[in-house]
C-alpha cells in the first residue's frame, strides 16, 4: 500500500493543476464571478462593474456572468469568492427550457 502513495499524490496533484488551468479566466474571455449566496444581485452587479467588468447575465443572485469592459485591466471584484472562465463553467448553469 505504501508504494501507491506517490502515484496517488501525483494523480491528485495533476487533477488539481489541470482544474486550475481549465477554470482560471483567460484575458479577453467572459468570466463567472461567484459571491456569497447572501449577496443581493444589485450589490453583486455593482461590485462587478466597479472592478472593470461588464455584467451580462445573473443566473443566480450571487453568480454574475461578465465580460471585460473597455478598460485594459479588469480586477478581481471586492468580496468575490471565485473568478472562473465562463466558457469552462457553462455546463454547470441550468439549461433553459423552451416554453410550449
Amino acid at each position: 500500500m505504501a508504494e501507491l502513495l506517490p502515484a496517488c499524490a501525483l494523480l491528485a496533484g495533476g487533477l488539481a493543476v489541470s482544474g486550475v488551468l481549465t477554470l482560471s479566466p483567460r484575458p479577453g474571455h467572459a468570466v463567472m464571478v461567484v459571491f456569497d449566496p447572501r449577496t443581493a444581485v444589485t450589490d453583486a452587479i455593482s461590485r462587478v462593474s466597479e472592478a472593470g467588468w461588464l455584467p451580462v447575465a445573473a443566473p443566480r443572485s450571487f453568480i454574475i456572468v461578465a465580460r471585460p469592459d473597455a478598460r485594459d485591466d479588469p480586477r478581481h471584484p471586492i468580496d468575490a469568492y471565485l473568478l472562473l472562465d465562463a466558457r469552462a463553467m457553462s455546463g454547470c448553469l441550468p439549461a433553459d427550457t423552451p416554453s410550449k
